[in-house]
């Protein structure tokens, strides 16, 4: 079976989402028709396509354990009439724990039909100079297993006659999913005096949460806490404060340094 149209679908504020995607893709071998990154809300106001013979891998961070709220609410709007689908999360070596069957989930709600998915680790977020939580992941093994993942969806794919044939996917995950506790705006981004006003933090962030006319400062209001921006500034001005966010961030790095592998799921399997 060869789906007519194949497609990259991910958010990925600091790109490691993307990066794994990519690998995946190279893996499966087919030409990508579209690469949709719904990072930024201007893809996301647009209205998305109606997915018919497709293959959409479809790929998301997960930030406590579930999915970014923007990223579920575009996925659960999404459409598709026989289309397969490739759901992945990117964790930073803590755990994923509802985030891939939520994915999952919202796939199989808009139409598609889940032919392999997998929970692969990225840098984490919150990671630093000072903590250091999955740096530099995802690095050669880890993309050297994306590849090898697409792999094994091209050859599921060479041995699939019609839709009838797809067997269902089970992943881990539990339902009702991890309760999602709001944080409320939380002022936690320094700018220091290296600010050379690039403007590279304004096109990292994905919410639009930053304000050049008040020396670069976040809108808390509408910071995810994706730190896109601290990872994207060239003279490293943008710092966490100390805080509670930076106290998650020294627990993450004493508590999850033990490295995690990829975990990938075939229907059927």
């Amino acid at each position: 079976m060869k789906p007519k149209n194949f497609h990259l679908m991910y958010f990925s504020p600091t790109h490691t989402t993307r990066r794994i995607l990519e690998e995946i893709a190279k893996g499966i071998g087919q030409e990508t028709t579209t690469i949709i990154d719904i990072t930024k809300s201007e893809t996301r106001d647009r209205k998305p396509p109606v997915f018919g013979n497709d293959l959409v891998i479809m790929g998301a961070p997960v930030y406590s354990g579930r999915l970014p709220k923007h990223a579920a609410q575009y996925f659960a709007g999404l459409k598709a009439e026989g289309a397969l689908a490739v759901p992945v999360v990117v964790y930073g070596n803590r755990a994923y724990d509802d985030a891939l069957l939520e994915l999952k989930d919202l796939a199989g709600k808009s139409g598609f039909i889940a032919l392999a998915a997998g929970a692969f680790i990225g840098e984490h977020s919150f990671c630093s100079n000072e903590f250091g939580i999955a740096e530099n992941r995802p690095d050669k093994e880890d993309l050297d297993k994306a590849f090898a993942f697409g792999r094994k969806i091209a050859r599921i794919l060479d041995g699939i006659g019609s839709l009838k044939d797809i067997k269902p996917l089970t992943v881990p995950g539990h339902f009702p999913y991890k309760e999602i506790v709001p944080r409320g705006p939380m002022d936690f981004i320094e700018v220091t005096d290296d600010c050379d006003g690039c403007g590279v933090c304004v096109a990292a962030c994905p919410e639009n949460a930053i304000d050049e006319t008040k020396k670069y400062a976040t809108l808390t209001e509408r910071c995810i806490y994706c730190c896109a921006c601290i990872k994207a500034c060239p003279p490293g001005a943008r710092i966490m404060k100390e805080g509670p966010l930076k106290g998650v961030a020294k627990t993450l790095s004493e508590n999850c340094s033990a490295r995690k592998e990829p975990e990938t799921f075939m229907a059927g399997h």
